[in-house]
């Protein structure tokens, strides 16, 4: 029910972006909510894709939104061993990478994704319902936060990886979003290093969709650190 209570909060936050909360109502155990109906197909995030555009332009407006009231991610992300927990319980999964200076890196992060702007946190492409006319609206908001305004942006990028860009095309789509083109280096790495280490971890418990996310997080992360983060 929690998750219910989330969906109302951030589609009450993501005004003419979510789609509108009509009713509410809690009855004995049960939780009811209404929402308007959004007519619309999922994102294409194909490379050449003409939705990309449209994709980036929702990113930038829900990265405008101000949203101080809600759960910080940085509260979310209180635990940062991952790469350590990954070092004692799996290291052949993770055979050649230097998981304690992952470790040291991702370790920053909290701080770095800490912010007031409005946080999706879960996008991909079912998640943006796209109308005829190129109308774009963002459906569930289980997950809301607040947080640095492009956090949610480095999130698609790892998307966009998915449907067949490599990560410097993810990339080069990216900062064509302001807030994230002002996004240093540095926060950049942290959140690569941070979802890597993460996502892998829960991928040893969890099924396929777990381990196929855990892969491209790790090669972003390996495209991303490179090169020292400064």
């Amino acid at each position: 029910m929690r998750w219910l209570r989330n969906e109302i909060t951030g589609s009450l936050h993501a005004s003419d972006i979510a789609p509108d909360v009509v009713f509410h109502a809690d009855m004995d155990d049960w939780l009811i909510i209404g929402f308007a109906y959004v007519p619309g197909r999922r994102a294409d995030l194909s490379p050449g894709s003409a939705d990309l555009p449209l994709v980036a332009g929702t990113l930038s407006r829900i990265s405008r939104i101000q949203a101080p009231d809600l759960r910080p991610l940085r509260d979310r992300w209180f635990a940062t061993d991952w790469w350590t927990r990954l070092a004692d319980e799996a290291p052949d999964h993770i055979r050649g990478w230097d998981a304690a200076e992952l470790a040291r890196v991702s370790a920053t992060a909290p701080a770095l994704v800490d912010g007031t702007s409005l946080l999706h946190t879960d996008l991909h492409a079912d998640q943006f319902l796209i109308s005829q006319d190129g109308q774009v609206h963002v459906v569930d908001w289980g997950f809301p936060g607040s947080g640095a305004p492009w956090v949610d942006t480095a999130f698609m990028t790892l998307r966009l990886v998915g449907a067949g860009h490599t990560p410097a095309e993810a990339e080069s789509w990216a900062r064509t979003i302001p807030s994230y083109a002002d996004a240093s280096p540095g926060a950049l790495a942290a959140f690569a290093a941070y979802v890597a280490g993460f996502w892998t971890h829960l991928s040893l418990s969890a099924g396929h969709g777990a381990r196929h996310r855990a892969r491209l997080a790790r090669a972003c992360a390996n495209w991303r650190l490179g090169s020292p983060p400064t």
